[in-house]
């Protein structure tokens, strides 16, 4: 089921909470409510701008989790411009020594995207399921039906992930691990993966 702006609510919702542990976030926010109120926000903003440029899916009305999926190619949104973009008081409610990690982590993931992956390719940028659905196929039930249009089209794909256990996940779907590295904001892993054209 692929989104539009008047599910963009309930989608950030369920992104918020299926990120609320990520271990890249957690050091860099460690108060609960701030984390939250802060991955709301900013998955609002960005999934917006996901609409608007990209897809996003999920697989059913409930919402058990969305993906989203970006082409190469388009105007990339900065954390800048997403904390802007985040609603009265966001840019204030985040502080600077945070800033300044984030969009560390952040040029470093873009710059090692356009190197990695510099040939047209579709960005799985997002891939989250809501804690209370986990472990039930869900998130394979996300990827497939992209994947499949992917491998129609000949087109390869790329993603990061800041969780190890989630790259043998994604290497069942074909994916490549091309790059490991240490984010230089926050010090956290990341693993960058391919899956070229055709599986």
């Amino acid at each position: 089921m692929r989104l539009e702006k008047s599910q963009l609510e309930p989608a950030s919702e369920v992104l918020a909470r299926a990120f609320f542990d990520d271990p890249a976030l957690v050091p860099l926010v460690p108060e609960p409510h701030k984390r939250i109120a802060l991955l709301r926000s900013l998955f609002r903003v960005s999934l917006g701008h996901a609409i608007k440029h990209g897809e996003v899916y999920s697989i059913s009305p409930k919402m058990e989790g969305v993906a989203v999926w970006l082409p190469s190619g388009i105007p990339e949104m900065t954390l800048w411009q997403m904390l802007r973009s985040g609603g009265p008081g966001l840019l204030f409610r985040v502080s600077w020594k945070l800033l300044w990690k984030m969009k560390k982590d952040e040029t470093f993931a873009s710059r090692l995207r356009r190197r990695l992956a510099p040939t047209p390719h579709w960005y799985l940028a997002v891939l989250g399921v809501d804690p209370k659905f986990q472990g039930k196929g869900y998130a394979s039930r996300l990827m497939k039906p992209m994947l499949k249009k992917l491998d129609a089209g000949k087109m390869p794909c790329y993603l990061e992930t800041s969780t190890e256990e989630y790259v043998s996940i994604y290497r069942h779907f074909g994916f490549k691990m091309v790059y490991e590295a240490e984010l230089p904001g926050s010090g956290s892993p990341m693993w960058a993966m391919v899956r070229e054209k055709g599986g």
